[in-house]
């Protein structure tokens, strides 16, 4: 059992790794505040990484995210792989802890000293890429470009160009309980919000029971109904609207007719034991996670199925890829941005899912047979994983951008606690917000 422990540690710092690496301030270096300007000086200043007969030559270095020791075998198979392929090649990885990402990726692009290619999360790559310090992707990897989802191929963009490419990513499955949903006379679980708080009602009612939880992620619940959270350039609140209104008013309605609480979205309790103690019926999360469920109770796990997670009214899920960028001024450029394509292909995209249970961004990966089995499986986690990776067609990355995401979060739920346990008009709750915002954003 520690050792499963173990494990599940390990698989949870790649789900939280995207939220944590946040840069902390912008990086100087007398570059200009054009991106593609300054990567086509990096282009034409560089050095070749093609040999005199045409073959990929050079050192490249491969900085990862706390990946190590966990995938020390299929990160050094990709390392022995690429390497065979490219005998003048050499590829070096150096793994790096997240807590202290910020501060090394920081200093390498403030002196002109990064990596040659680079495992970071959407807001870095970002960040990074406004000062001009990455390779554009929409150039180097059009021959790829359309092998992804479209949605997850733009997470990366900055004025319009993309820079990096989308490496493992999640979104979410349903796992539910059926003995519940019998109880109170249903046969299959929600397909839609509105269909979620209707049967909720009912469940409630006749069981005692939840239906849907508000969780930490609230803030999603905005993107995932059509309403922005910040405008598109990340520096105003977007969110007072009269579409936030109602759904705030709506879910204060629900909160006073009890058919939730506020224990799951306060971190007092986790889904996966409210789950697991048969307290609620239905749990829509990264099918990775289910396996919490089968550790603290094997005989819910065992009656529980899968099925597709509900969309909101924009009809689209959630996913924040981590990302593999390449160093605009490489010394081994050509073999770097070589290496990104390989390292995110199809083929080796799956393995890393089978290693690591995270889902590939790419159109021809989730019809490997991997996922393809889970169709007709009895196992919630197998079957939810189809479910999962057939979501990707219709995700993106939904979190607000920005250095000061995590502040932007805590406004939007600090005001939505107001209207469920203070009784604030959501409109006025929603204005409050916004101001706050706006003075985090302007600082």
């Amino acid at each position: 059992m520690k050792a499963l422990r173990v494990r599940w540690l390990c698989l949870m710092m790649l789900a939280i790794v995207g939220l944590f690496l946040v840069a902390c301030s912008d990086s100087e270096g007398g570059t200009s505040d054009d991106p593609e300007e300054n990567a086509s000086q990096e282009t034409e200043g560089g050095s070749s990484s093609e040999s005199a007969s045409g073959e990929l030559s050079g050192e490249v270095e491969f900085m990862t995210i706390s990946l190590l020791p966990a995938f020390e075998d299929y990160l050094n198979n990709l390392k022995d792989e690429f390497e065979s392929m490219h005998p003048d090649v050499t590829v070096t990885i150096n793994d790096v802890p997240y807590d202290q990402v910020s501060q090394v990726v920081l200093t390498q692009a403030s002196s002109g000293s990064l990596p040659d290619v680079m495992n970071l999360n959407t807001e870095f790559v970002k960040k990074v890429a406004a000062n001009g310090a990455l390779v554009n992707m929409d150039e180097a990897a059009d021959d790829v470009k359309d092998d992804f989802f479209e949605g997850l191929w733009k997470t990366a963009e900055v004025d319009g160009n993309v820079y990096a490419l989308p490496w493992y990513t999640t979104t979410s499955g349903l796992i539910y309980n059926p003995d519940i949903l019998a109880e109170a006379g249903f046969e299959e679980p929600p397909s839609t919000f509105e269909e979620a708080w209707e049967m909720s009602q009912v469940i409630y009612e006749e069981t005692g029971k939840y239906g849907q939880v508000v969780g930490p992620e609230m803030h999603l619940l905005f993107p995932k109904n059509g309403i922005p959270i910040l405008n598109e350039d990340g520096t105003e609140a977007a969110f007072n609207t009269p579409e936030a209104a109602e759904l705030w008013g709506n879910l204060k309605e629900y909160y006073d007719e009890g058919l939730y609480n506020l224990d799951v979205m306060l971190n007092q309790v986790s889904m996966a034991e409210l789950y697991a103690q048969e307290q609620v019926a239905w749990w829509s999360t990264g099918p990775q996670l289910y396996r919490q469920v089968e550790d603290l109770s094997p005989e819910v796990y065992e009656k529980s199925l899968g099925a597709p997670a509900f969309n909101g009214k924009a009809g689209l899920q959630h996913a924040n890829p981590m990302n593999i960028a390449v160093a605009a001024n490489s010394d081994a450029k050509e073999a770097a941005i070589e290496f990104a394509k390989f390292v995110t292909n199809a083929e080796n995209q799956v393995e890393f899912s089978k290693e690591a249970s995270v889902l590939p961004p790419l159109k021809e990966a989730i019809e490997d047979p991997f996922f393809e089995e889970g169709k007709d499986s009895e196992d919630a986690t197998i079957r939810s994983r189809y479910y999962a990776a057939q979501a990707l067609a219709d995700a993106e990355n939904m979190s607000p951008p920005g250095d000061d995401v995590l502040e932007v979060i805590e406004q939007v739920q600090q005001a939505f606690q107001r209207v469920i346990l203070e009784d604030v008009d959501p409109a006025e709750a929603l204005a409050d917000a916004e101001q706050q915002v706006n003075n985090i954003l302007a600082q």
